[in-house]
């Protein structure tokens, strides 16, 4: 009896732990792909005055943006340094201008297969920016001191796809938006994307150039994917129990 209980508790916490990493590692919406700019192929790069991983969120906008409208990767390194050429881009200050957005087009839009308005002052409310969402577009978000892309609304819930390329579960890099984004996306509400660091105040919005729904198909391939990973996790779980169980005495 001893031993069964024993098994039994063993198995309890196994499952628990197994469970609560998954659930921290799924605290974002799922996104199998995104443009950060902590990540290592390029974070430490140096493009003008300061390397992407200090000053790229425009840059890493941009490319999610057009990732997840025309389902084509830019790479975003050529995109920063083309950026800084055209004095966008950490070219005598931080960062960049509002206006990197528009002028991309002419760029990377026929290449690409998109078009970029000139960036506009607004709420996360907007009513252009949410028929745009909805109608397949996505839009590159200002927020204080910082840039982000919405790729999708959900009408049903109110909730925003939102992609933060300095998320707040990249740890030392930046902690201002800790436990508010996450490295694969967030669905957030209007009423988050209106305060405290996440508090949009413009955007710019991006649409297919050929009416190309690649960015509906990106998005579903990203959705079965993690579900996909959900399903792997819960059979592995279920085979640890079976297996347990296998092991321990039937009776007493």
């Amino acid at each position: 009896m001893k031993k069964r209980i024993c098994c039994l508790l063993l198995c309890a916490a196994v499952l628990c732990g197994v469970f609560c990493v998954s659930a921290g590692a799924d605290g974002g919406a799922g996104l199998a792909f995104t443009y950060l700019q902590c990540d290592d192929r390029w974070k430490d790069v140096q493009v003008g005055t300061l390397n992407i991983v200090q000053s790229a969120c425009g840059v890493a906008t941009l490319c999610n943006a057009v990732y997840y409208l025309t389902g084509k990767e830019m790479d975003l390194v050529e995109v920063a340094f083309w950026a800084n050429r055209a004095g966008l881009f950490n070219a005598g200050f931080e960062g960049s201008y509002r206006s990197i957005f528009y002028y991309s087009t002419r760029e990377y839009g026929e290449a690409y297969g998109y078009t970029a308005s000139a960036f506009q002052g607004g709420d996360i409310r907007s009513r252009a920016l949410v028929d745009h969402l909805l109608s397949g577009g996505t839009a590159a978000l200002h927020v204080p001191g910082h840039f982000m892309a919405a790729v999708g609304y959900d009408p049903a819930s109110g909730k925003y796809l939102i992609i933060d390329p300095m998320p707040g579960d990249t740890g030392r890099y930046d902690t201002r938006r800790k436990g508010l984004t996450h490295s694969d996306g967030d669905w957030l509400t209007a009423e988050q994307l209106s305060e405290g660091y996440i508090a949009v105040d413009g955007y710019a919005l991006f649409s297919a150039s050929n009416g190309s729904n690649a960015r509906r198909e990106a998005l579903k391939t990203a959705g079965n994917a993690a579900n996909q990973a959900k399903r792997s996790t819960g059979d592995a779980i279920s085979a640890f129990c079976r297996t347990l169980c296998a092991l321990l005495p039937a009776q007493g």
